[in-house]
């Protein structure tokens, strides 16, 4: 009876009235009705590490981890018991926001308060273990980017160099080029088309070879002649 007349007097009538509504209701797992009996009490004892401590197990059941965190951190200024339940229980807030290296500290803080707790210690182990596998998991891809982005950079020089033969082999042919006359120039230039009333060459000489045919023919048409004739007598 002493017992609970001293915890009465400790929490005040009206708050501990409501922080046993708030344990019931924590008991049935209710924990959002648990939360608002343990706030209401806060509201009239906001100095009591008991009534965060409460709060922040309730926040915590209701997966609200950032405000947990914060009710847990107000809850450490309590007796030996308390605060190293209370860093016990921040380490698992922490865990569940994937604060590791916040968690594995608050652990530490707790075994340091009570060292044979073997709860504390399994999952300082496990936090532990599982940062580590994630810093040689964030190592392994590092180190993988770094190869990947070497491996880039040569491709990038190969095809930078590839480019850069490329356009001095363009350069040396433009170069060839040049000192070369253009294609068909040193054949010979083409005749003139003949103005109007002109022959062109073709058709002055289809002409020549008609004329000198007929010379032909009217030189044996004569020579025909003569042959055929009586000479006169030379007069001396």
């Amino acid at each position: 009876m002493s017992v609970i007349l001293v915890i009465l007097l400790f929490l005040g009538w009206q708050p501990a009235a409501k922080n046993a509504r708030g344990n019931q209701l924590y008991q049935q797992e209710k924990y959002e009705e648990a939360l608002a009996s343990y706030t209401e009490a806060l509201a009239e004892d906001g100095e009591n590490p008991a009534l965060h401590y409460n709060r922040a197990n309730a926040l915590y059941r209701s997966e609200q981890y950032p405000s947990a965190v914060q009710s847990y951190t107000n809850a450490l200024d309590g007796e030996a018991p308390l605060d190293g339940r209370a860093r016990y229980n921040l380490g698992n807030s922490l865990y569940r926001m994937g604060r590791l290296e916040d968690s594995i500290e608050a652990y530490k803080e707790a075994l340091r308060i009570k060292s044979d707790d073997l709860d504390m210690k399994y999952n300082l182990e496990f936090v532990t273990r599982q940062l580590q596998e994630q810093q040689e998991e964030q190592e392994r891809r590092n180190a993988q980017n770094r190869q990947e982005d070497g491996e880039d950079q040569e491709d990038r020089e190969d095809q930078e160099n590839q480019n850069d033969q490329e356009d001095q082999e363009d350069q040396e042919n433009q170069e060839d080029d040049e000192g070369q006359q253009p294609e068909g120039e040193d054949e010979p230039q083409r005749q003139q088309a003949p103005r109007e009333g002109e022959l062109s060459k073709a058709e002055a000489e289809r002409l020549l070879n008609a004329l000198n045919r007929d010379e032909q023919d009217i030189q044996r048409r004569l020579r025909r002649q003569q042959a055929t004739q009586v000479n006169p007598e030379k007069d001396w």
